[in-house]
């Protein structure tokens, strides 16, 4: 049967492509992730990966974080609060190690703990394509981008007018429908709408959601040398899910749900872009941006219950399966600044550039329980009691950079490279812990503490481009990166009190090799990397199974090597399009704590393939298969001793097939997990959270 199985994928990919009109001509693709302007793709001396629309078009993708899914070298972590995009192996550090931006706006929070990338509340289609990054974005986009960047570029100013309307349903009851529409509304004055509606279920018994997505912008030509872009973005979801079940359940029925959580979440985003192009050599960009991102969830569960001496309580007690409730909330606001000019020369480019930002956080969590307690020295002695613990983090995060980037051609066909960012920051907050039981008597406590802390953060990157060919291209780079502290890390809590830390930034070296090329009718992209991470910051727990009497500590522990390549073919034929996609990654933590150990949620590689056919002039289909690598997850039992569990490798197929029915009308049939594979996406030792059976979609699309 298994072999039966990977035939029948291997001949699907045989026969399966992209139509020859969705054909992506990568040697004219321009990319602006690497300099903030655009860049010819062929000119870059990093491995840079590109999804265009077309290819976000011809897959069944519900959000952003589907299409991410498909994406070649990336790994995307579910959390129980949303998820999280690693790049070349940072596993559990992915949220403040790899950067993701919109329109090179970070997303990314400021706190590890409860933070979550707001990627899925951008609209599929606002998006004009996502460039990827793998590694060596420091001396652009500053702390939190060494292990990576990922851009999602917008439509904002396509200067394209159109009209798309699209619907679709899909397995579970899920319903969509969206609109974008470009239109020049003079000569200088380009205006651009999206909006999209989903209402559902989910894979899981009680899961729904309903989502509203909103964007659209002015883009106004004033003159010659002046342009100014407007952008506004809103996003509202009400969602109904669970949390993960013991794997023995999962095994009678992979639908059961868990702990219902009921949640709401908002964005909303301001952007103002103005260009002065002085003359043919010198553009001077300004970016204004303020965006806000909401969370409020309720989960209701059943767990045991510890609670240290408090007041004048002489012994810890105990409650064994507690109803309990946790109600969170988490607002986020950032505001911020980036002026960038580039001057051309005849010999290359100059670039420099200051950004600006700062952002703030409150979060709160209220977590109450009630029934029967004991005193642990007498479990046999049962007290009637109420607890209510509150949580409250009000931190924030302020940066100042400088950085200046030159491209100088020491030949027709080699270039140099060398770039250096300067990067100061100012971030802490407070942090309070309030207790309170009532049983015989009352017992409350109070805890608090505010701390503030600054560092001086320095990147440089060195890099070679040499075009041995007009197509072909041979890369080297190395760039010294840095991710400083959150403010949320430079707290530990240790014997139920808040202490500083006084924690340091952690520094890396990475260094790339890479060549790419158009050999007949192949695209060749091939990739070596070597990165050394220097006093990584290391989170120690105790007591994580319990939220009253959890305690942590951040340390600059860890030296981490990490080495890996990746490989990604495209083939081009007259009705055939092919690609294969494989990357590989080994870490090690070289020193300090878990010396000798692998990185935890590193998976060690990933492995794709797609494929299609034109079967004629209206008809098309699509094919791919992703193969997702084993990984280690860590975790501390009741004795606060880490555990070690391997989680296995997965795959799922898609297919998909695309009928036009006239020049403006097409109809998308396709199946998703085509071999209902039983794979995770969350699991530890003895709870998961199952992705997806074999499930269907049907949507309709009118473009003009």
């Amino acid at each position: 049967m298994r072999e039966l199985k990977f035939l029948t994928i291997y001949s699907i990919v045989a026969i399966c492509t992209f139509s020859q009109n969705g054909t992506i001509k990568l040697e004219d693709s321009v990319i602006v992730s690497t300099t903030g302007f655009e860049t010819p793709l062929f000119s870059e001396n990093k491995n840079v990966t590109v999804l265009f629309k077309e290819q976000i078009d011809n897959g069944n993708y519900k959000n952003v974080e589907d299409v991410l899914r498909d994406a070649p070298n990336i790994i995307v972590q579910d959390t129980y609060f949303g998820p999280r995009i690693d790049i070349r192996g940072n596993g559990e550090k992915s949220i403040s190690k790899v950067k993701v931006l919109l329109d090179g706006i970070a997303l990314n929070p400021i706190e590890d703990a409860m933070g979550t990338l707001p990627i899925n509340t951008i609209s599929l289609n606002s998006i004009e394509k996502i460039e990827i990054i793998p590694s060596g974005g420091t001396v652009l986009n500053g702390s939190g981008s060494s292990g990576g960047v990922v851009n999602i570029i917008t439509k904002t100013s396509l200067r394209k007018e159109f009209l798309v309307f699209e619907s679709g349903v899909k397995s579970y009851d899920l319903r969509d429908i969206g609109l974008s529409l470009g239109q020049n509304l003079s000569e200088d004055i380009y205006g651009n709408f999206n909006y999209s509606y989903l209402k559902g279920n989910g894979y899981r018994d009680g899961d729904s959601q309903e989502a509203n997505n909103f964007s659209g912008g002015i883009d106004y030509t004033l003159d010659e040398k002046n342009r100014l872009k407007f952008q506004i973005g809103y996003f509202d979801e009400n969602r109904d899910y669970s949390t993960g079940v013991d794997k023995k359940e999962l095994e009678k029925d992979r639908k059961t749900m868990g702990f219902p959580i009921i949640s709401t979440f908002k964005r909303e985003s301001y952007v103002l872009d103005y260009e002065y192009k002085l003359n043919d050599s010198l553009t001077i960009l300004n970016t204004f941006y303020y965006n806000s991102f909401k969370r409020d969830f309720t989960e209701n569960s059943l767990m045991d219950y510890e609670i240290p001496k408090l007041g004048s309580m002489p012994f810890d007690i105990l409650g064994k399966d507690l109803p309990v409730s946790m109600h969170g909330f988490f607002k986020e606001e950032g505001k911020g600044a980036k002026v960038r000019g580039k001057y051309t020369y005849e010999k290359g480019e100059t670039i420099l550039g200051y950004d600006y930002n700062h952002t703030k956080l409150l979060r709160t969590s209220e977590i109450q329980a009630n029934g029967y307690f004991f005193p642990k020295p007498m479990p046999n002695f049962k007290i009637k009691g109420d607890v209510r613990v509150d949580l409250r983090n009000d931190i924030f995060k302020e940066t100042n950079a400088l950085y200046g980037i030159n491209k100088y051609n020491l030949t027709d066909r080699l270039e140099l490279i060398f770039g250096a960012r300067y990067e100061h920051s100012r971030f802490g907050g407070k942090r309070i812990n309030e207790t309170e039981i009532h049983s015989m008597n009352r017992i409350y406590e109070y805890k608090e503490l505010e701390s503030q802390e600054k560092s001086d953060n320095y990147a440089f990157e060195l890099g070679t481009n040499y075009r041995y060919s007009d197509s072909g291209t041979i890369y080297t780079g190395y760039e010294r990166g840095f991710t400083s502290p959150l403010p949320g890390q430079i707290t530990d809590k240790i014997d139920i009190k808040y202490v500083p830390n006084n924690l340091k930034s952690e520094t890396s070296d990475n260094f790339e090799i890479g060549a790419r090329d158009i050999i007949g009718e192949t695209f060749v992209n091939f990739s070596l990397f070597l990165t050394f991470t220097h006093d990584e910051i290391v989170l120690i727990q105790k007591n994580s199974h319990n939220p009253a009497i959890k305690e942590w500590q951040y340390k600059n522990l860890n030296e981490v090597r990490k080495f890996g390549g990746e490989l990604y073919l495209e083939q081009y034929f007259e009705k055939l399009t092919t690609y294969q996609s494989v990357s590989y990654v080994h870490t090690e933590i070289t020193e300090g704590l878990y010396s000798g150990e692998e990185l935890p949620m590193v998976p060690k590689g990933k492995i794709m393939l797609g494929a299609g056919y034109e079967l004629s002039d209206r008809a098309t289909i699509n094919a791919n298969f992703n193969l997702i690598g084993s990984y280690m997850v860590k975790e501390y039992d009741r004795d606060n001793i880490p555990v070690n569990t391997q989680i296995n490798s997965y795959n799922y197929t898609d297919i998909m097939m695309t009928y036009k029915m006239t020049e403006l009308f097409s109809l998308s049939f396709g199946i998703n997990n085509l071999f209902n594979q039983k794979y995770n996406y969350e699991e530890t030792s003895t709870i998961s959270v199952p992705a997806p059976g074999i499930n269907y979609f049907l949507s309709g699309k009118v473009q003009i």
